[in-house]
């Protein structure tokens, strides 16, 4: 059910439209040179900065984040190892930003030259915004079968509650993002979630931007799919206990008994190839973090 955006929104955007652009990164030299690449080929001409958020990184992430000074004058590269996870690593950059305008993107994807300009675009209308993700252009069609098909002409949507925006594509009034205290660190997944939930909750509406393009890279390996699944799956059970008394639906038992029986029947995709392997592995780990957030959250969630 998608939030009521008929109301005059109380949010009254900054006069001052500086730019942070704020990168959480940890272990991802292999990738962050390709979107500070992109970075460096952004069409917005007004004030901005990237800063490089590096949370306790163990291999060349630091050194080829200020490789990039002269490329990208405005960088900057902040240490924050104490919180690990993404939502300590953008409260870290978010607090050191000299923006009024705070944009999050990952550091293993690829933002648009458009990127900047258009999700700014979208922050003079609301006081928050999500772009659009492009699944493809990162990904092999291996790698796109172990994740589940999402639109990418919306918002998602998919805890039939409120829809939600994506840190790995997303802009914020700095404002805003101070009046309901950054995002929730006790989250290590799903964090954006339940920060976006928080600003719909808190009576402000948020926009899509279709222009503001980021293609996101999916993990490489079987290992690392199934953990990024399980730390979802388990996350779930944490947003639903956060999000109960606001109206957040309960999962359905029987589409979780549905699932369970899924994963019984097609074990043999185990076997049958990598593609219809790491789908398999992936709905799995999914079914069991939600299990394990159960426990975690005391909460039923399946």
């Amino acid at each position: 059910m998608p939030f009521a955006a008929s109301f005059e929104p109380s949010f009254e955007p900054e006069m001052d439209s500086a730019v942070s652009v704020i990168i959480p990164a940890r272990n991802a030299a292999a990738t962050l040179e390709d979107q500070l690449q992109a970075l460096s080929r952004q069409t917005f001409t007004s004030w901005w900065e990237v800063i490089v958020v590096d949370n306790g990184s163990r291999d060349a992430t630091m050194q080829i984040a200020q490789s990039w000074h002269r490329r990208l004058p405005r960088l900057r590269v902040i240490h924050a190892p104490t919180v690990r996870g993404a939502a300590g690593a953008r409260n870290a950059g978010a607090r050191a930003a000299r923006g009024n305008l705070l944009l999050f993107c990952d550091a293993d994807d690829v933002v648009d030259p458009e990127w900047v300009t258009q999700l700014v675009k979208g922050l003079h209308n609301y006081p928050a915004v999500g772009g659009r993700i492009d699944r493809h252009s990162l990904n092999d069609p291996t790698a796109q079968a172990w994740r589940p098909a999402r639109p990418a002409d919306a918002l998602p949507d998919h805890f039939g509650f409120l829809p939600y925006i994506q840190g790995a594509n997303c802009g914020v009034h700095r404002k805003l993002w101070s009046e309901l205290g950054g995002f929730d660190e006790h989250f290590s997944h799903s964090e954006d979630v339940a920060f976006f939930w928080r600003v719909q909750l808190a009576g402000h509406e948020v926009g899509f931007v279709p222009d503001a393009v980021v293609c996101y890279r999916y993990r490489g390996s079987l290992s690392a799919t199934a953990r990024q699944n399980f730390s979802y799956g388990k996350s779930h059970s944490q947003l639903y206990k956060q999000f109960a008394s606001a109206g957040m639906p309960r999962s359905n038992p029987t589409l979780a008994l549905q699932e369970w029986g899924w994963l019984v029947i097609h074990i043999p995709h185990i076997v049958r190839s990598r593609q219809t392997r790491g789908a398999w592995l992936a709905r799995a780990a999914r079914a069991a973090g939600r299990l394990a957030g159960c426990l975690h959250s005391r909460t039923l969630y399946l």
